[in-house]
């Protein structure tokens, strides 16, 4: 989701600890959106839990990546895909029973980084903020960007040096600057934040 602070994220949650970008050997970059939580009514569709709900990438793309434990990485033509209550229904092509739709189950659900919808000035996706070094004002280091919680209000950047970890808002009056290309976020360290 985007947050409603001026310091937006298109939100790429990530499932637990895999990380939401893949990197394939051509230089193609996939972006995790979601996993297939089970079969819906009689015809081969799938629910697929979207790590960000708010999302619509998948009513703009005609293939999608699946990605499982035990078979591998498979790219897949969708015949539809429609929001339905907390979940999205699937159907994909080759995809014709409950029972194929089940076996799908657990599979994470990758598009091509290209796919993704572009941003206003001042978003960025969470994926890509994931790694970036964080700094106060006088450029000391705090640690890098772990997570990004969403909780509502406003996303929260999880930051970790090694044992010790910041949870800091996504709002202007704590982020001074995010530079992607550096590969740095700049905060403001106001007194009570990072004790």
């Amino acid at each position: 989701m985007r947050s409603r602070s001026s310091r937006k994220t298109g939100r790429s949650p990530r499932p637990d600890s895999t990380t939401p970008l893949i990197v394939l050997d051509d230089g193609e970059r996939l972006i995790v959106i979601g996993e297939l939580v089970g079969a819906h009514g009689i015809q081969g569709e799938i629910r697929l839990r979207a790590f960000n709900p708010d999302s619509s990438v998948l009513a703009e793309v005609a293939q999608v990546f699946l990605l499982s434990p035990d078979a591998g990485r498979r790219l897949a033509s969708l015949e539809r895909a429609r929001p339905h209550g907390a979940v999205w229904l699937l159907r994909i092509c080759d995809v014709t029973t409950p029972e194929a739709a089940r076996a799908l189950t657990g599979t994470r659900v990758a598009v091509r980084e290209g796919d993704l919808p572009p941003l206003e000035g001042g978003q960025f996706y969470c994926y890509r903020l994931i790694g970036l070094d964080v700094v106060d004002q006088a450029g000391e280091p705090l640690g890098a960007v772990a997570d990004v919680l969403a909780t509502g209000g406003n996303d929260v950047l999880v930051v970790r040096n090694g044992a010790d970890e910041h949870m800091i808002p996504m709002v202007d009056r704590w982020i001074g600057e995010i530079d992607l290309q550096a590969r740095r976020i700049v905060v403001h360290a106001i007194d009570g934040l990072l004790d």
